[in-house]
């Protein structure tokens, strides 16, 4: 699923970004039974920044769906603290 994603960031007055992840609805459905949840959202966000090797803490992490209808959208605000690193110990064996 990690490699289906598209992801877009702005950059914000603040210097935080806003990002939005776009991936395959199916893909999506098939790890998590059509259970639609911020805090899955959360899960696929993080693992995903790790995978990037991206310390931007997110916050405002919501999922819904996109325009299209075979894709869904998770967005949050992404910020970075003087460059701390992020600890990604905590990450859920299902999307290993």
């Amino acid at each position: 699923m990690i490699n289906s994603i598209m992801d877009t960031r702005v950059r914000q007055e603040n210097g935080h970004y806003h990002i939005n992840l776009k991936l395959p609805k199916d893909e999506y459905e098939m790890i998590y039974d059509g259970n639609y949840s911020n805090e899955n959202a959360e899960d696929i966000l993080k693992y995903y920044l790790e995978m990037r090797g991206d310390e931007g803490k997110a916050k405002n992490i919501i999922i819904k769906q996109s325009e299209k209808p075979n894709m869904i959208e998770i967005q949050a605000e992404l910020e970075y603290f003087q460059n701390e690193h992020t600890d990604y110990k905590n990450r859920p064996n299902y999307l290993l």
